[in-house]
């Protein structure tokens, strides 16, 4: 296992966020990431080289920051952190690069978690299937995606909640969506919590203002379990 935890005490949070609601506890656990830097291809392992469980709290991409929110949101310890994670990011929490979720889409299968993009828009979003194919080793996946448009995103956006893991969906071939993060809502304010490869690091945008640049979201809920 290669673990760099940098600046972020896990215990020390998993303490601070015990009892709180899901909703608060992904918005307190995060905010610890805040000005991380942003690092791509942090993980360990190919088709052709062994994975190694990766646990890098110094440089985060947009998908592992909310693979160790969600983790942590689950855990109450170190231990249960890393096991947790293995089921975040891999099928069957088996560390294996084959068996990694390469795609945002792979987190419908996670018991965490919960689909509401067509129960927010009331079964009206989109609905394409796709061939998720990018990834050299991996075998393609075919997949009904339902997304929200941008330009229907204001109008649901009172269903949405602090919390809520929100993938930007793209019609360009073999993805499903080129970015995740979290929705931080106070009333009716809404920002979007990420690790930006533009400013560099993880910070919070306005939410609506992103989404209007992008084709359509995503949103995945977390559940109590």
């Amino acid at each position: 296992m290669y673990l760099k935890t940098g600046k972020i005490e896990i215990n020390n949070i998993l303490n601070n966020v015990k009892g709180f609601s899901v909703e608060l506890k992904i918005a307190e656990i995060s905010k610890y990431f805040l000005g991380i830097p942003y690092e791509k291809n942090t993980l360990l392992g190919s088709p052709t080289k062994e994975e190694e469980l990766v646990i890098n709290f110094e440089g985060v991409d947009c998908m592992t920051f909310i693979e160790y929110v969600e983790a942590l949101r689950l855990s109450d310890d170190l231990s249960s952190f890393i096991e947790n994670l293995k089921h975040v990011r891999y099928f069957d929490g088996i560390v294996d690069f084959k068996k990694r979720r390469h795609f945002f889409i792979d987190w419908q299968n996670l018991k965490s978690i919960r689909d509401v993009t067509e129960e927010i828009t009331d079964r009206k979003c989109y609905i394409v299937m796709k061939n998720l194919n990018f990834i050299e080793g991996i075998e393609p996946k075919l997949k009904i995606i339902n997304y929200i448009p941008a330009e229907a995103i204001e109008k649901i956006a009172s269903k949405l909640k602090t919390g809520d893991y929100c993938g930007f969906y793209t019609s360009k071939e073999g993805l499903d969506v080129i970015h995740v993060g979290i929705i931080i809502r106070d009333e009716n304010n809404f920002r979007l919590r990420h690790a930006s490869s533009i400013k560099g690091y993880v910070v919070d945008e306005d939410f609506f203002e992103y989404s209007r640049q992008k084709e359509g979201m995503i949103i995945f809920r977390p559940q109590e379990i």
